[in-house]
């Protein structure tokens, strides 16, 4: 009888200190499991991002090389391959739709161009483009530690200088400017 009333005195009391515990345990474990979980989509969605604004770019590249690198020509039509970044189109009639008001949100929130493309100069034989896209992350988290870890950062400012304030401006934003370049041959005609 003894014994039965040791186990009946202490058992209760084991069990109200470690209530919870498991969940705790829990929490701790999956917590950096999740941190990484979340950091590779942001990459894989990234390297997505960058092999389309690639492809955009190429697009838009031939077709400056046929018109002497007339903005007017290419940047239509750099403006109309960047659409499949923003498909499918979700509430939106169609990926362009999505892409106006994505980027009109982009400007009223950020007070910057979602993207910026210029004709580089370049020797007359060919032509050089760059395309600065504004990459915004899924997790708010995520955009904050970027402004955190850039306005701790001094060696930012060495590195980002006065040369490229749009691309400064977004990483102090949070924002991860993705610059692709692309070079193309001159349509013959057109030396």
């Amino acid at each position: 009888m003894h014994k039965h009333h040791f186990f009946k005195f202490f058992r209760p009391v084991q069990i109200r200190k470690q209530r919870g515990a498991a969940i705790a345990e829990t929490l701790m474990a999956l917590l950096p499991i999740l941190l990484l979980a979340s950091l590779c989509i942001e990459l894989a969605r990234g390297y997505q991002v960058r092999h389309l604004l690639i492809l955009s770019l190429q697009q838009a590249a031939r077709v400056a090389a046929v018109h002497h690198a007339a903005p007017q020509a290419w940047q239509p039509v750099l403006r109309e391959a960047l659409a499949t970044l923003f498909a499918p189109a979700g509430q939106y009639a169609s990926p362009q739709a999505r892409r106006d008001a994505t980027c009109e949100a982009f400007k009223q929130a950020f007070r910057m161009p979602c993207w910026h493309a210029v004709a580089l100069p370049s020797p007359p034989e060919t032509i050089h483009l760059r395309l600065i896209y504004l990459h915004s992350p899924i997790q708010d988290w995520l955009r904050f530690l970027l402004q955190k870890i850039v306005g701790l950062s001094t060696a930012f400012e060495q590195t980002a200088g006065p040369q490229r304030p749009l691309e400064r401006e977004a990483w102090r934003l949070g924002l991860i400017p993705m610059v692709v370049e692309y070079r193309v041959i001159r349509h013959r005609s057109t030396y």
